[in-house]
């Protein structure tokens, strides 16, 4: 510890003018810093000291997310629920029709059948949150179809400002997580026709609604900056989380939170940037403010794992709605998983160091080739493996689930295949894939 008292006059008087000239000298060299006049020395100073870019990352993220924020949306699913209510106990026997008393031999009065039955007492309630993103200035948007998978539920969006618009469902993808939505303005008599049971009337389309614009997935990089926005949990909207891109090219079998059936994705963007439940369906973007991907799923055992549809797949989408008004995709009709050198030996084909295997349980009745696909009728089985296809080696970063998408439906494909240590060629027509 320090004394004060060895601190003597003459020594402290220096000292506090090097102060004062220290402090004018950097209060000379921040105000030159901050001056519009001299923009660039703050980016050469940091470049030259540590070679970082903190501050202007940081402003960069700010316009970007200034920039896709306002066409971001919190997606609200709603129906009608019956309301249960608890029958008023009997006055003279409020035990009830109890199993307990029932074996000590007493008797339990009948309640008398009632003579009409009444229609159960419904309210309209909030099931599920979501997001979405408006890519067309008349309110056309995406989402994931597992945001608006309850085809007995209404949806409406609300935008940052508020607004609500009542939502159409456009088309939902029948391979990948995703669905095209139209917004619409909010109609007054739709209550009421929900209610009759009426078909729903949406209004008219909205104009010049703020866009989020659509970049390129196939430049992405690991340790690229992205940031992630969405209705959180389906409570705080607009929420922006970041990180980084960790991965590219993962494929994953997702399925909805609480189980139920799952379906594989490929291709995904696997990023840190928390993806919360409720942000599904929201962008991912870069620091250009362009969208890269869709927020589709998180590993729920881990953290800081969460996944992207690249925005690249998104685009021959919604060139099929544009074509043909709904989302159309060929079908292979596999159930595989991408073999590299190390999981080749799991399998025992140490032979093999790429391809997709054609996996199945012909025990529980897992077929590994969908009956009356293209595959069946190409004669494809469980345990097969598809080396190639029209010439191109089936690896991790060029996936069979890629290349099949990459094609439309009437396309025939030539696939090289292994089958039990022997190679042979055949040739499959692909179909469209019903929703």
């Amino acid at each position: 510890m320090f004394d004060k008292n060895i601190l003597q006059p003459r020594i402290i008087v220096p000292l506090v003018v090097i102060s004062m000239l220290s402090g004018l000298a950097g209060s000379a060299i921040f105000s030159k810093m901050d001056s519009p006049s001299s923009p660039s020395i703050l980016k050469v100073l940091a470049q030259e000291e540590d070679g970082s870019r903190h501050y202007i990352e940081e402003s960069d993220s700010i316009e970007a997310i200034k920039k896709v924020a306002p066409a971001v949306l919190s997606i609200v699913a709603t129906k009608d629920l019956e309301i249960f209510k608890q029958q008023p106990l009997d006055p003279f026997f409020p035990f009830g029709d109890d199993p307990f008393f029932r074996n000590f031999g007493l008797q339990i009065p009948q309640q008398q059948p009632q003579q009409k039955q009444q229609a159960p007492e419904t309210k309209r309630q909030k099931v599920s949150g979501g997001t979405g993103f408006i890519i067309g200035e008349d309110g056309l948007a995406l989402t994931n179809k597992h945001v608006v998978a309850d085809t007995d539920a209404d949806y409406t969006a609300v935008t940052k400002e508020g607004k609500e618009y009542d939502v159409e469902i456009i088309s939902r993808d029948p391979v990948n997580d995703l669905a095209v939505i139209q917004l619409h303005e909010h109609k007054d008599d739709d209550d009421n026709k929900r209610k009759t049971g009426e078909k729903k009337d949406f209004g008219d389309k909205p104009k010049g609604m703020p866009v989020a614009g659509l970049g390129d997935s196939t430049k992405l990089q690991v340790g690229q900056k992205v940031l992630a926005i969405g209705n959180a949990r389906g409570e705080y909207e607009n929420s922006v989380t970041a990180g980084i891109i960790s991965a590219v090219n993962r494929e994953i079998q997702a399925s909805a939170q609480g189980g139920g059936m799952s379906e594989t994705l490929s291709g995904l963007i696997q990023t840190d940037a928390a993806i919360n439940f409720g942000n599904s369906g929201g962008p991912l973007i870069n620091l250009a403010g362009e969208v890269i991907g869709v927020n589709t799923a998180v590993d729920a055992s881990a953290s800081g794992i969460g996944f992207a549809i690249p925005v690249n797949q998104i685009k021959p989408a919604l060139a099929s709605v544009e074509k043909f008004g709904r989302i159309v995709r060929p079908i292979l009709g596999v159930k595989h998983v991408i073999l590299t050198k190390e999981n080749a030996k799991e399998y025992k084909l140490e032979a093999l160091d790429h391809g997709a295997l054609i996996v199945g349980d012909r025990s529980k009745k897992e077929f590994g080739v969908m009956p009356g696909s293209p595959a069946e009728k190409a004669g494809l089985r469980i345990d097969d493996v598809i080396l190639e296809v029209n010439g191109e080696k089936v690896t991790e970063d060029n996936n069979l689930q890629s290349m099949v998408q990459k094609r439309a439906p009437g396309d025939t494909l030539r696939l090289k295949v292994w089958r039990a240590s022997r190679t042979f060629n055949t040739s499959v027509k692909l179909e469209e894939k019903k929703e």
